[in-house]
């Protein structure tokens, strides 16, 4: 019997809800299911996705996150990893916790990639505190190597209109001119479809799917992992978001059969362990 191979290892750093597939709740299955080996370190806990009535929060702050982390680099593990996923952060401490992990990861695994899902809001309007927005837009987009954000995301972090897929083009250049390798912009919009552009010094590919009328919740989330996946396995940028597109289309497609506000991603696991072939992708420069 052939032996198995290490799968590549991925310490993913975002909330932990109780009840859905938001935050690691769809990081963890999104990634296992590619491949991907998860540790899960939550920021903070939740019972439901924050827009759920009555969701209650259980402690757990920015020390604890550093307590966790201080283990992992107490025993030797932090040599393991080999991508940073890091998605909801609480509060400016969480924010520099995960500024600090940066820093054990350069030391003990150089090699590690560190994609940032900088969550801020949607739909106009910030559903973190400003502090927290400002210190993500400061000190975290600098320092990663691969931003996840949305329209509403890129635009507030760059000041900038978002208002066609060349404006948020633009946008997402100015946030490669602060430092990181690659950006993915979810959510946007053309010609009643909806998709991912991505981002890079040499060039800029959109891929789109019909949108749906129909709400979903840790839609970013799936698509952070789905990413960070492909990232791990040596795809392009144009290649990663045509075949994330199509994975999410069909995963939206049944949230809406399922009447529910996240992708089903457990429930439709062939469309992970085996993606339907990728949408059309259309290079913009």
């Amino acid at each position: 019997m052939a032996k198995l191979g290490a799968p590549p290892v991925c310490l993913t750093l975002q909330s932990h809800v109780v009840a859905g597939h938001v935050g690691l709740g769809a990081a963890i299955p999104v990634l296992a299911m590619s491949g991907v080996e998860p540790w899960p370190l939550p920021t903070v806990i939740l019972s439901g996705h924050a827009g759920v009535p009555g969701v209650r929060r259980a402690g757990h702050g920015a020390s604890d996150i550093v307590t966790l982390i201080e283990g992992l680099e107490g025993a030797g593990a932090l040599r393991r990893v080999d991508a940073l996923l890091s998605g909801y952060m609480a509060s400016p401490d969480a924010v520099g916790a995960v500024l600090g992990l940066r820093d054990a990861l350069s030391a003990a695994a150089p090699q590690a990639v560190w994609i940032a899902d900088p969550v801020l809001g949607d739909n106009g309007h910030l559903y973190v505190p400003q502090p927290v927005a400002e210190r993500i837009r400061d000190d975290l987009v600098p320092r990663a190597d691969i931003l996840t954000p949305n329209t509403f995301e890129v635009s507030w972090l760059t000041a900038m209109p978002v208002g066609d897929p060349g404006q948020i083009d633009l946008a997402a250049q100015a946030l490669l001119a602060k430092g990181p390798r690659a950006v993915f912009v979810t959510s946007v919009e053309q010609d009643g479809g909806i998709g991912i552009l991505a981002a890079t010094e040499t060039g800029a590919w959109i891929a789109t799917a019909p949108k749906l009328n129909h709400r979903i919740n840790g839609g970013g989330d799936v698509t952070a992992a789905l990413l960070t996946a492909s990232w791990l396995a040596g795809r392009s940028p144009a290649d990663a978001i045509g075949q994330a597109v199509a994975t999410l289309s069909v995963l939206a497609q049944g949230s809406a059969d399922l009447n529910r506000d996240d992708l089903p991603v457990c429930a439709s696991p062939a469309q992970i362990l085996s993606p339907p072939p990728p949408v059309e992708i259309r290079q913009l420069r």
